[in-house]
């Protein structure tokens, strides 16, 4: 995944905020749940609309002490889980 690819959010799951950084979102195909909570927030909360790796980590890093390069694998890895999950695609 290069960090120009767009990414599209293909499954809107139900989601229920547990406080201002904890979400619980519920695939009932899967009949799984998955935790987020803190940057895997912030990032779910980007792919609700198209954007790319670089647009989310430039917002990571005004808002976290991280080097761009820590927080570009971080995040790169992150959403290679959620493709994996099929909860994301990359375009």
């Amino acid at each position: 995944m290069k960090s120009d690819d767009n990414i599209i959010l293909t499954n809107q799951l139900p989601a229920a905020e547990l406080g201002p950084d904890d979400t619980v979102l519920l695939d009932p195909e899967r009949r799984e749940y998955y935790g987020l909570e803190g940057p895997a927030r912030q990032i779910w909360d980007k792919l609700n609309q198209e954007t790319t790796l670089q647009a989310i980590c430039q917002a990571l890093t005004e808002e976290y002490d991280v080097e761009p390069a820590q927080c570009e694998s971080d995040t790169r890895e992150f959403i290679l889980e959620l493709i994996e999950n099929g909860l994301v695609k990359v375009r």
